[in-house]
């Protein structure tokens, strides 16, 4: 009996020192990341990701180094960037959302050993192909679904209910993303359950805004703005306009009430990335990233903006503003 106990020790103490051997080699080398972003506003993601892993005590420089590439809403020139990023042998890929994750995920297919890829956001991940399963994504990929598919409903229901006057609500889609065409069903039971009529309008070209705006002035008292690129990119743009035409924006983004809309509800860019950012630590401690889950925001923000209510003349529900995370006006953020 002694001697299977002395075995058993002796097997432990070897297996503590390889594991300890593992995480010193670990910690020594300086971890390479390469991150690729569809446009400048979406590396706000890229400072959550880099200051959470400053907070999990990785030190830029010392323990890891980031090189970060933007395609300024090319997609060709996107899919450049991520051969290149590739072609670096990174040792963890972070993309800021489905296009760079689609981008890098073709690159990377060529490879016999594809490094991990991590997403800093997407919309069902499992609906549009990049994972398996989001309990085991299965493949190099997995990331965080920032629940937009999901919470177009919600947008609408949150709409409704600060603005129970709105009759009739312009919803502004891209048909060029898969959600614009999967959200239709959601849409629709959420407004005949709020008994509000609603009309879907493509928009993919800036310069179609002014017109498109004009014509939802003429028939609809809110607009509710969908999730995707070229949108995103044009929020402030979109919001300008309907504010000169007296219609009221409901947005996205937290940041969304910044650039003129009268409410938004959704996850930060910047938490995003915070929270992507344990993900990475995860891939940096060994783990596969086949076996980790993937994430659902864990910060979902209600944001209401007085200000805009006020040059609109529009009144609030009370107990909406009251409900929300953090309101603009009333002598600042609160």
């Amino acid at each position: 009996m002694g001697r299977v106990i002395y075995f058993i020790y002796i097997l432990y103490l070897v297996g503590a020192g390889f594991y300890m051997s593992k995480v010193s080699i670990a910690e020594d080398k300086v971890v390479r990341i390469g991150v690729l972003s569809q446009n400048e506003d979406r590396l706000e993601k890229f400072e959550g990701l880099r200051d959470e892993l400053s907070n999990l005590n990785y030190q830029e420089g010392k323990d890891v180094v980031y090189e970060v590439m933007t395609a300024p809403n090319d997609y060709a020139e996107m899919d450049q960037l991520a051969e290149k990023l590739v072609s670096q042998k990174f040792d963890v890929l972070v993309a800021s959302g489905e296009g760079e994750t689609r981008s890098l995920s073709k690159t990377v297919a060529k490879l016999n050993n594809p490094p991990p890829i991590i997403f800093m956001g997407a919309l069902s991940p499992i609906a549009i192909g990049l994972v398996e399963s989001e309990v085991i994504p299965g493949t190099n990929v997995t990331g965080l679904n920032n629940y937009h598919y999901e919470l177009i409903a919600k947008r609408l229901d949150l709409l409704k209910r600060l603005m129970p006057h709105v009759e009739e609500v312009a919803v502004l889609g891209d048909k060029r993303t898969n959600l614009f065409q999967d959200s239709q069903p959601g849409l629709a039971q959420t407004a005949r359950e709020l008994n509000i009529s609603y009309k879907i309008y493509d928009i993919s070209i800036e310069q179609d805004i002014p017109r498109i705006v004009n014509e939802i002035s003429k028939t609809s008292q809110a607009i509710l703005i969908m999730p995707g690129l070229f949108l995103e990119t044009h929020t402030k743009a979109i919001a300008n306009y309907a504010l000169i035409k007296g219609v009221p924006v409901f947005g996205v983004y937290p940041s969304d009430a910044e650039k003129g809309c009268i409410a938004s509800y959704g996850t930060s860019y910047y938490n995003q990335g915070a929270q992507t950012a344990h993900m990475v630590h995860k891939i940096m401690m060994g783990y596969s990233p086949k076996s980790i889950p993937v994430e659902t925001a864990e910060k979902l923000s209600f944001t209401v903006n007085l200000e805009v209510a006020q040059r609109l003349g529009i009144s609030l529900e009370e107990a909406y503003i009251y409900f929300a995370d953090e309101v603009i006006g009333q002598g600042g953020h609160q």
